[in-house]
């Protein structure tokens, strides 16, 4: 378990569905294809929230992770997501992925429900659900550490026992808060992985504190660009860094992911497909509901964003 390094860019990929809002297999080919091809990109992250893992079946998970293992590169782990409340079921979760092939786990909080969000920073209650992964499936994991706004962010002293476990190897830290990213690095940067996880203005300042990585949905979006500020940021080059920043990334961040403070009802999901859409990466951004598709007004304007940095040819996109 031990062996699994986690450094560089990780896009957390999408999923692409057809008419009938199955699962369009072809697309995600081409999606996962074009991200594991990439420069800069170390690894496959399948099943996450951009990646709408609340709206698939556990069959679907299942099967997107043998979809990404024929699309991968040498070396390129595919890590995924799982999600569910009881230990048995995150387990079950986790047993489906290992047996798909999966190579890691990104574990979302099991006690994102509203009773049980204060246990976020009860160690033994985190740890019931960790333990269980540790012990019954084994696979390197990734612990997805939330915001504080969510009422589940793990405490610095759950995380401590947590990353003690053999399996643990990284943290999704998308604190969303500078300050709580800098409280998760300085404790752990030594023990695990720290990837850097804010679709925000927020992870600039993130990964110039200092970063293994960063596992982002909006890294599937022109990965090379986010490739090259992670290694500018990381590498000690910090003006090469603010001038990718600033010039590619924080608009792509301000009109796709909302930076993070949506206003609009349009999912992150819909919002990241439908810039692959007119991309060229596959032919629809729906979602299934209850999140919201994108409108004409959200792809004109993602359209503009993608002009406006280089991405797109002017006049591409168009209203449908």
């Amino acid at each position: 378990m031990s062996t699994l390094r986690m450094q560089g860019l990780y896009p957390a990929t999408v999923t692409p569905f057809d008419e009938d809002l199955k699962i369009d297999f072809a697309g995600l080919d081409a999606h996962l294809g074009a991200t594991a091809e990439a420069d800069g990109v170390r690894g496959l992250v399948v099943n996450g929230h951009v990646g709408e893992v609340l709206q698939l079946s556990s069959t679907e998970r299942a099967d997107i992770v043998r979809h990404a293992l024929t699309v991968r590169r040498p070396g390129q782990p595919v890590i995924a997501g799982i999600e569910a409340n009881t230990a048995d079921d995150l387990v079950r979760e986790a047993t489906n992925a290992a047996e798909a092939g999966a190579d890691g786990l990104l574990v979302l909080p099991p006690i994102d429900v509203r009773p049980y969000r204060r246990l976020a920073k009860h160690p033994a209650s985190v740890m019931h659900y960790f333990e269980a992964l540790d012990k019954q499936v084994g696979l390197p994991t990734v612990v997805h550490q939330y915001p504080d706004f969510t009422g589940c962010a793990y405490s610095i002293e759950v995380l401590r026992e947590v990353v003690a476990l053999d399996s643990v190897v990284a943290i999704k830290a998308a604190s969303f808060s500078p300050t709580r990213y800098a409280e998760v690095w300085d404790a752990f940067h030594d023990d695990v992985a720290v990837l850097a996880a804010t679709d925000a203005p927020a992870l600039l300042g993130m990964l110039l504190h200092g970063a293994h990585g960063a596992l982002i949905g909006i890294g599937v979006i022109d990965p090379p660009t986010w490739a090259e500020l992670i290694a500018a940021a990381t590498g000690g080059d910090a003006e090469r860094a603010r001038q990718v920043f600033l010039g590619r990334c924080v608009p792509l961040m301000d009109t796709v992911f909302e930076n993070q403070e949506p206003t609009e009802l349009r999912s992150e999901a819909a919002s990241t497909k439908e810039a692959l859409v007119q991309l060229g990466q596959f032919a629809s951004s729906r979602v299934r509901p209850p999140a919201c598709d994108v409108d004409d007004e959200a792809r004109a304007e993602i359209g503009a964003t993608l002009e406006r940095i280089g991405l797109l040819r002017p006049t591409a996109h168009v209203s449908r």
